[in-house]
């Protein structure tokens, strides 16, 4: 008998052990967080980490006005955390107006004549600014986001290995907005982009699947109206072509490229609609803004440096002179969440749908112009000119 329970304890003992050790599998395995406040993130080195050496200058190349709000300053505001946090120096070189008005060419020489191990900047002109000069400057490296070094008529690409670039997948951001305005129980949508190029196009196309499979869910139809407005120069034309589809029906509209949002506030300030923001947290600029499908810069740049200054201050053989495309896989795309203003369509919820992406069970296609797209039962699609 004594031989009996003292193999049932034991048995017992090792179903415990076993639970033990499922469950701090299962810990290690979701340690992934859905990111949603991408402006407060701060990177945390893991723990057998080797300390960084510190002491280098990190530089920013950026335009003046892009380092008060937007992605300029996102990514600004992470350079300065990674510095602070990894004891390296961070320092910012601007172009446009001013006592002296200078280049985007200009700002980028100064900063990698700065003496800086590592320059940063964006978009399109850093990327014909930089397609130059990467050759020029020995020892300097780069970190080009969302654009790739290329001539000014687009006809030549070149990536140097001082160079590694970054792109976010619009398409996926784009997804999770529409799956968010459906199951919210808008079902008359708009979208508005400033240019029918690739990354605008990703956008829309993103936004269109995601509002696919809520109305397909939930057994609803669903209307989305796109317009790409092209270079207007009145921006009352767009607030009243925003207004004429509020008046008309429209209920949300997604914004997305240069001063659209400005024209979707004040349009939503005169009628009951709503408005969703793109590319970083605009959720402030209207309670009627009920939320922004958002590029984590602050936490890629910081994740960046990281892998950067983690491998002797140079870019490894995977990196030096290839772009990366990023998305939720990584936590590098979101519904901005720092003020969440939908009811029906909970955070938890976020969360789940995000946990489904990154585990592929959704999918999101990728589109980057209009000749071909998804088939869309549940949503009726009008392009407008």
């Amino acid at each position: 008998m004594k031989k009996f329970i003292a193999l049932l304890l034991l048995l017992l003992l090792l179903v415990s052990l076993a639970a033990c050790t499922s469950e701090e599998q299962g810990q290690a395995s979701t340690d992934f967080t859905v990111p949603l406040d991408d402006a407060s993130y701060v990177y945390q080195a893991p723990e057998d980490a080797t300390p960084l050496p510190g002491g280098a200058v990190i530089a920013l190349a950026a335009e003046s006005s892009g380092l008060e709000s937007g992605p300029e300053a996102l990514l600004w505001k992470g350079i300065q955390t990674f510095a602070s946090t990894f004891g390296y120096t961070a320092q910012s070189y601007v172009y446009g107006e001013g006592e002296v008005a200078t280049t985007a060419e200009e700002a980028l020489q100064q900063a990698a004549q700065s003496g800086a191990a590592l320059v940063v900047c964006r978009g399109e002109e850093m990327a014909r600014a930089l397609f130059p000069m990467q050759t020029n400057y020995p020892g300097v490296q780069y970190l080009l986001f969302d654009d790739e070094p290329h001539n000014e008529d687009y006809t030549a690409y070149t990536t140097e290995t001082s160079v590694h670039c970054v792109l976010f997948q619009e398409e996926q951001a784009g997804y999770l907005a529409g799956y968010a305005s459906v199951s919210e129980g808008y079902t008359q949508l708009g979208f508005m982009g400033v240019d029918e190029l690739p990354d605008v196009v990703r956008y829309c196309t993103g936004f269109l699947q995601g509002a696919e499979a809520a109305a397909e869910q939930q057994g609803e139809q669903v209307n989305l109206r796109v317009w790409f407005t092209g270079d207007i120069g009145d921006a009352s034309v767009i607030t009243n072509r925003m207004l004429e589809w509020y008046n008309g029906g429209t209920e949300l509209i997604m914004v997305n490229g240069g001063q659209l949002m400005q024209s979707a506030v004040e349009a939503i300030s005169q009628t009951d609609a709503k408005a969703f923001g793109t590319d970083w947290d605009q959720n402030a600029l209207s309670e009627r803004i009920i939320s922004s499908a958002v590029k984590c810069y602050n936490a890629t740049v910081q994740r960046q440096l990281y892998k950067f200054f983690s491998g002797n201050a140079t870019w490894g053989q995977q990196d030096a002179g290839q772009t990366e495309k990023l998305g939720y896989t990584d936590g590098s795309v979101a519904l901005a969440g720092s003020t969440w203003r939908m009811e029906r369509f909970t955070q938890r919820d976020y969360e789940q749908l995000y946990e489904q992406l990154r585990n592929s069970e959704l999918k999101v296609e990728t589109y980057s112009d209009l000749d071909t797209l998804p088939d869309t039962p549940s949503v009726t699609l009008e392009i407008q000119n």
